[in-house]
């Protein structure tokens, strides 16, 4: 069973005051699990949760002519979610799945939405957990522009070196905007 310790020093990495505020985010924490290849958000469904990731990785993808194309992973440690879906209550036009057997928690829209209504220090935490999910997506839509695809995947490798292993070779290279192939002469050139 994961921590909600992990939980709670995650809020503080967004929030400092987020440990006063503790007991109103504790209770709605759901512990969840997800096997291998289970999709934690479908494309095409409302996005109804925020997943703290304890253990494990996610990929977020989308379709795109006749493939998938990796948008962004999430490690143990980081949130995830269909923002887009999760904030508008729309349809997501993107899928969230476990590549690897996941651990976490679960903060509900329903629930979050009712906390935000009754504590304005909650619904601060909410907004710099958005503001955490938009300088993800920034920093790496701007990998894009000024980094070529070998530094994009030597910062991957730095950031997460233990678990990027664990991500079959078509995701990574999706991810980085490659063919499978190209990342095994990256690869090779980096040994």
């Amino acid at each position: 069973m994961p921590d909600t310790l992990q939980v709670r020093q995650a809020l503080l990495q967004l929030d400092k005051n987020a440990g006063e505020n503790w007991h109103l985010f504790e209770p709605l924490l759901q512990p969840v699990s997800f096997s291998n290849g289970s999709f934690l958000t479908h494309a095409g469904r409302v996005s109804s949760a925020i997943y703290f990731i304890s253990s494990g990785i996610v990929r977020v993808f989308t379709p795109h002519q006749d493939k998938e194309v990796c948008l962004d992973f999430a490690f143990p440690g980081q949130f995830s979610t269909a923002y887009a879906s999760f904030i508008t209550q729309l349809p997501s036009t993107v899928s969230l799945q476990a590549i690897t057997p996941v651990m976490g928690f679960a903060f509900y829209y329903k629930d979050l939405q009712e906390l935000y209504n009754v504590s304005h220090a909650a619904e601060r935490t909410g907004r710099l957990l958005a503001e955490y999910q938009y300088l993800r997506k920034y920093r790496r839509e701007l990998a894009f522009l000024q980094y070529t695809a070998k530094e994009r995947y030597q910062q991957l490798m730095d950031e997460h070196p233990h678990v990027i292993q664990q991500i079959p070779v078509k995701y990574i290279a999706s991810y980085l905007g490659i063919e499978p192939e190209s990342l095994s002469r990256i690869r090779k050139g980096l040994t």
